[in-house]
């Protein structure tokens, strides 16, 4: 796998966290799905005790609001508000009201209606349309201040109603129309949407014929010290929480997928220098060998041809007793020194032709000239048959080295079809400008494992072979500006040549 993809599955895989992520923090910002809220507020109140009594003297009031889910259905909570008042001398209800709400859990707002439940995240100095459980009723907010509450910046909003309908919420005055007038102020974190504070004043009275009458009630409460300690604490825990999700955790992944990013990199560019250092120290073995081979070539074109002339000569001569009948044993051994002779001169030329960097005598030939040449000086057992393409085509090359290197490859068929009958299919096609040769045997194939060391020199599978024979073919194929490859199995050689076009020695 190169760099460009391993980079492009990374930045997949930044771009799929990233999504996760805003799906995460989007989850986070919403009304929990097991969301509580509990606050008490304190004050004075005065309460008519009868329609024919008085006004009581004022008395405290301790006053407690419980918000809970008690429903979920998809993205909508369904929310019981409770709220109670009790006489903190007499522990007497005094108040009591249980409303029931349908919240979304993203905008914060009632369902089907453009009210807040809830202050939104980042709330803006604007004026807010709410339906707020201690309210009972439709209010508009309005944006008064901004100020700090135990080092937390908050906003007020105050809010003034009148004539609100609040009959349900006194069933000892059943009957009768009773009207609430009041004002109120709310403190609010703006980054969480946090209610921190609450404050209300009232004024309860009965209507007869649209006209005021006599006072039910009178009072004022707000949070006591103690729950907006608790609401303080609470809503920097979530300040710091959405601060972390907007902020410190983007800027670790970040941070991560630059590390990560960098890592690779720098990872492939070490592996691939690695792979540098090795190929040279490789390719440096095998000039050293290469070399040495060189030097030994030279000693065995001088040591063994000498001497394979001389035994050659010698040979002839016997032929020549052979042919006059003198000695019928020597029918039976001279096939094989010939063989040997012919085997010998065989790795003795495949090693001159690798060491020996020889320029390209270009010309115009035929191919099957070429293959003529190969076959007519490459050993080919008589059960072996070899299938020439049925079409000839010209091409500028040194017709020489082609037919070695035509040769090795036959060479090497006729060595993996073994002692079996066999055939070699040669095959030529005309591609654009190049001409396409496939050589195909029938032999047993070649093993997966050996595919990549093909073409290196000195590597052979053959008990007597030299390893140079493939490598030199490569040589020879490129210096003609062509490629080869090959497939298994079948066993198929491709080479590729141009036809026409300059060559470069």
């Amino acid at each position: 796998m190169d760099l460009k993809v391993k980079i492009s599955i990374g930045l997949m895989i930044l771009v799929i966290s990233v999504s996760v992520y805003l799906v995460f923090v989007d989850e986070m910002k919403k009304i929990p799905l097991n969301y509580v809220l509990l606050s008490e507020h304190e004050g004075q109140d005065q309460i008519l005790s009868s329609i024919d009594g008085f006004l009581s003297e004022p008395f405290w009031i301790r006053e407690t609001l419980k918000d809970v889910v008690v429903n979920v259905d998809g993205n909508i909570l369904e929310m019981n508000s409770h709220v109670k008042g009790t006489n903190s001398a007499t522990n007497q209800v005094v108040f009591e009201n249980t409303q029931t709400f349908f919240v979304d859990r993203t905008t914060r707002k009632h369902q089907n209606s453009d009210d807040y439940f809830m202050f939104p995240p980042n709330v803006e100095k604007k004026d807010y349309q709410f339906f707020f459980p201690m309210m009972f009723t439709k209010t508009v907010f309005v944006f008064d201040k901004e100020k700090t509450i135990d080092d937390l910046q908050v906003y007020d909003f105050t809010c003034i109603y009148k004539d609100v309908d609040v009959s349900a919420s006194f069933p000892q005055f059943s009957g009768k129309i009773i009207r609430s007038d009041g004002k109120c102020m709310i403190t609010v974190e703006p980054t969480t949407g946090t209610i921190v504070y609450f404050s209300k004043n009232w004024d309860d009275y009965i209507v007869n014929d649209g006209m005021r009458g006599i006072q039910i009630e009178l009072g004022g409460k707000h949070t006591t010290e103690y729950s907006q300690s608790i609401l303080v604490g609470q809503a920097k825990s979530t300040k710091f929480l959405y601060y972390f999700l907007d902020v410190i955790l983007p800027g670790l992944m970040i941070v991560i997928g630059v590390i990560t990013l960098l890592a690779v990199i720098l990872f492939e560019k070490t592996k691939h220098q690695t792979k540098l250092i090795l190929d040279a120290q490789t390719e440096l073995l095998k000039k050293e060998r290469l070399s040495a081979i060189g030097e030994i070539t030279a000693r065995i074109s001088h040591d063994l041809r000498n001497p394979l002339s001389l035994i050659k000569l010698t040979v002839e001569g016997i032929q020549m007793r052979v042919e006059k009948k003198l000695d019928p044993k020597l029918d039976e051994y001279l096939p094989l020194i010939n063989d040997a002779i012919s085997q010998m001169t065989h790795q003795i030329n495949q090693v001159l032709g690798y060491v020996k960097t020889m320029p390209l005598d270009i010309r115009l030939v035929s191919l099957s000239s070429i293959l003529s040449d190969a076959i007519k000086y490459t050993h080919i057992p008589d059960h072996i048959s070899i299938k020439l393409p049925q079409s000839d085509f010209s091409l500028l090359a040194d017709k020489i080295q082609l037919s070695i290197a035509f040769g090795n490859i036959l060479s090497n068929a006729a060595d993996a079809i073994g002692g079996k009958t066999g055939t070699i299919q040669i095959r030529a096609t005309q591609e654009k400008e190049n001409l396409v040769i496939e050589f195909e045997d029938s032999g047993i194939g070649i093993p997966s494992e050996n595919f990549d060391k093909l073409f290196t020199p000195l590597f052979t599978t053959k008990s007597k072979g030299t390893g140079l024979g493939l490598s030199s073919v490569m040589d020879i194929v490129k210096a003609h500006g062509g490629s080869i490859s090959v497939r298994s199995s079948p066993t198929i050689f491709t080479l590729t040549l141009p036809q026409n076009q300059k060559i470069k020695n």
